[in-house]
């Protein structure tokens, strides 16, 4: 017996929340995954997981190798965006069902604790633009900074 929620179980819970949530709340979904990342991020810095001031490098080391999320975390900033690829995702089924039905994940905190990284990293608030599937092992998370 597998210790543990095996890979397919995530796949399945991620995608069950996230289909769930555009169905019932539509956009303001949003508001729900802020929520979660603020309550997350609390749990990752408490556990030391994460410093409170993370570097690109601290995030690749919290996605690639405590989590496990993908096989490699690439980070980039241009023209006001920052840019997180995600090579080799681990959550394939999830990424392969939201792209069949067209589903912009809407509650998907981790993609979220990337935005909240870049604030503390920077000055000015970012917000997570928009998240791109590339294919089911690749996705690109474009965040944008807000005038705030």
């Amino acid at each position: 017996m597998a210790e543990g929620p095996t890979p397919l179980f995530i796949n399945i819970y991620m995608y069950a929340i996230n289909k769930a949530s555009a169905r019932v709340l539509g956009k303001s979904a949003t508001v729900l995954s802020r929520c979660v990342t603020d309550d997350l991020w609390q749990y990752l810095v408490s556990r030391g997981l994460l410093p409170e001031k993370p570097s690109p490098e601290d995030l690749r080391r919290l996605f690639v190798e405590t989590l496990g999320v993908a096989r490699d975390l690439v980070y980039e900033e241009k023209s006001g965006e920052v840019i997180f690829t995600f090579k080799g995702v681990t959550l394939r089924e999830f990424m392969e069902a939201i792209m069949k039905e067209r589903l912009q994940p809407v509650v998907c905190p981790f993609t979220s604790i990337l935005a909240k990284a870049c604030e503390e990293m920077s000055t000015g608030k970012l917000v997570i633009w928009k998240i791109e599937p590339l294919d089911a092992e690749n996705v690109r998370v474009i965040c944008r900074r807000t005038l705030n």
